[in-house]
């Protein structure tokens, strides 16, 4: 019997007890008060009887005769009192007393009265109880769900727990997959440089492109193995020594290019060097590298050999890269860790650095720095996204300097936080000049200006006094300048990026290098480097960077752009890519004037 059933029992038993107990009481409480009564009348009939004059004896008090003393009948019942001496015996009659039908009648009514009152009660008190079960039983039920809820929630915590950790694990891979696909066609993955494809889309760039300097040096750095051994170890680890050497020869220079052309050939590209110091340079790189700590095992010290040959713009990548071939095996003729080059000084003599000074401190006074605007044109809007801003240096003699050529002497002078603040302002009066809504501008800014206290106040004060509007600007940096610099650079873009500047990183793919900044920074775009625009409907190399590249920065909502677009079937190709953006002279030569939005049709 479950402990409800004998709570109800026990409760029916209790009902019964307390119903009997209460006619009990009543029933006795009553007897008690009409023998009480009966006494009382019994008295005074007594008192009535003595009254009377009498004879000593028995004598009997019958109702017929009211109060006279006579024997009594023997039909007629008599209650028996002592008074004294004398015993009296009084009529029943005379005595007003309960009798059966009287309690009955007493009791039946109570009855009628109290059970529909009761049943009632219980009727109520049976549906109070069934509530009272249902809730029990749902209290129970919820108490079940909570304890299986309670006792669940750590199994839960940690399933929740293990779905986050492979959400994770689910972006780094894809974080991984998108970076391997964005350099898997042009890194060499055991040196973690660029490879020959990587190489001859650079050097083809800077053959070709004006907005670069026109000439340069190139060395191809041999490794040579004497020793015969079974496994690759040794000449993977030789060849990674000369790589880091290599590397910190290159951090001296502004644009160089570091490739491996085959298994033991790497080659160093570097824009601007002239045939002085290529030939310093070729004899310090023979020098340092042959007594590094890589070629210690060797038991020939003849170790590498280096062939070096200057180029010009126009000449094919296929010339320039024989005569270093030429060079070197030149080299190898001369003997142990030699260095050989082909230096061709035809090109005009360059200017000493006392000449740049005076020509960009006049320049400055005068004026006479000319600007270009290149608009940058979106395929999906079929408008100007915004304009980048050129800087051409007007000569004394009425020529004009490209800012490949004299921006590296600007930098050596100390002069180009000046000209970066030239370039701000002029182009801001240039658009306050006309009424009409222009779309912004983006301005190269140097490093210098950016790691110079004095620049950052110039700036502040522009823009407090409203000679600047952020609004109307993007700030372009090299991603070469951010990535050498990153530490230094990341509060400075941020404080930029506050004060309201759009920022941009240009001349993406130039370097092969791990993109710290790409989840740190607010960039609006990031611009691909001609080189890697070059012929890109011919090259699947060049196609996966570009895939790869907009891939990871697709959910990011940075745009990546388009520089040196020159061909339909380039500009078709990125299309299909999933660039965002593009210019070049496929699309207008740089204007002397901004084109407003909407005006392109």
């Amino acid at each position: 019997m479950s402990q409800l059933s004998l709570y109800r029992l026990r409760a029916q038993k209790l009902q019964l007890a307390v119903l009997i107990a209460f006619l009990l009481v009543l029933n006795v409480s009553h007897f008690v008060m009409q023998r009480y009564s009966v006494m009382q009348q019994a008295d005074r009939l007594v008192e009535l009887a003595l009254e009377q004059p009498h004879e000593t004896g028995a004598r009997w008090l019958t109702a017929s005769t009211g109060l006279i003393l006579q024997l009594a009948p023997s039909n007629t019942h008599y209650i028996a009192m002592q008074n004294n001496d004398t015993v009296l015996y009084i009529d029943e009659a005379f005595i007003i007393k309960p009798t059966l039908w009287l309690y009955f009648t007493i009791n039946s009514l109570l009855l009628l009265l109290i059970l529909p009152i009761g049943l009632s009660w219980r009727r109520q008190r049976r549906a109070r109880t069934s509530e009272l079960v249902e809730l029990d039983k749902s209290l129970h039920i919820l108490e079940v769900k909570v304890e299986a809820v309670g006792d669940s929630s750590a199994s839960f915590s940690q399933r929740l727990q293990k779905v986050s950790d492979q959400v994770n694990n689910l972006v780094r891979r894809d974080q991984e997959v998108r970076h391997l696909v964005r350099v898997q066609g042009l890194i060499d993955h055991e040196l973690a440089i660029g490879n020959r494809v990587f190489f001859e889309s650079k050097l083809q760039h800077y053959l070709s492109d004006v907005s670069e300097v026109g000439f340069g040096a190139l060395f191809i750095i041999q490794l040579s193995h004497p020793e015969t051994i079974s496994s690759n170890i040794k000449p993977l680890n030789r060849l990674r020594g000369c790589v880091d050497i290599l590397h910190g020869m290159a951090s001296d220079y502004a644009n160089t290019v570091i490739a491996r052309l085959s298994d033991n050939d790497l080659v160093l590209l570097i824009a601007g060097l002239s045939a002085k110091d290529m030939e310093k340079l070729g004899d310090r790189m023979a020098t340092l590298l042959s007594r590094a700590s890589c070629f210690a095992d060797c038991v020939d010290q003849d170790v590498l050999h280096i062939g070096y040959a200057s180029y010009q713009r126009g000449q094919t990548s296929y010339q320039v890269l024989s005569e270093a071939d030429m060079a070197l095996k030149t080299a190898q003729l001369h003997g142990p860790n030699a260095a050989y080059g082909f230096v061709y000084d035809d090109r005009p003599q360059a200017k000493g650095s006392v000449w740049w000074r005076s020509e960009l401190n006049k320049a400055l006074q005068d004026h006479r720095f000319a600007l270009s605007f290149q608009p940058v044109f979106s395929w999906q809007d079929r408008d100007i996204l915004q304009h980048e801003v050129l800087i051409r240096l007007q000569s004394a003699d009425g020529g004009y300097i490209p800012a490949a050529i004299f921006l590296p002497m600007a930098y050596n002078c100390g002069l180009a936080c000046q000209i970066d603040q030239h370039v701000l302002l002029k182009t801001a009066r240039l658009c306050a000049m006309d009424s009409r809504t222009f779309t912004r501008c983006s301005v190269n800014i140097s490093i210098h200006s950016l790691l110079d206290p004095q620049w950052w106040q110039w700036l502040e004060h522009m823009l407090i006094s409203g000679q600047l509007d952020p609004q109307q600007f993007a700030l372009e940096l090299t991603e070469h300048h951010l990535l050498r610099h990153y530490k230094t650079l990341k509060s400075k873009l941020l404080k930029l990026n506050k004060l309201g500047f759009s920022l941009i990183v240009d001349h993406v793919g130039l370097v092969i290098d791990n993109a710290v900044y790409v989840n740190e920074l607010p960039l609006e775009s990031v611009k691909l480097h001609p080189s890697v625009v070059r012929n890109i409907d011919q090259h699947l190399e060049q196609q996966l960077f570009v895939r790869g590249l907009i891939a990871s920065y697709v959910g990011k909502g940075v745009r990546v752009i388009a520089t040196g677009v020159e061909l339909e079937s380039e500009w078709l190709t990125l299309q299909k890519l999933g660039i965002a953006g593009g210019q070049g002279f496929y699309f207008s030569q740089p204007l002397n004037q901004i084109i407003a939005q909407g005006q392109i049709q």
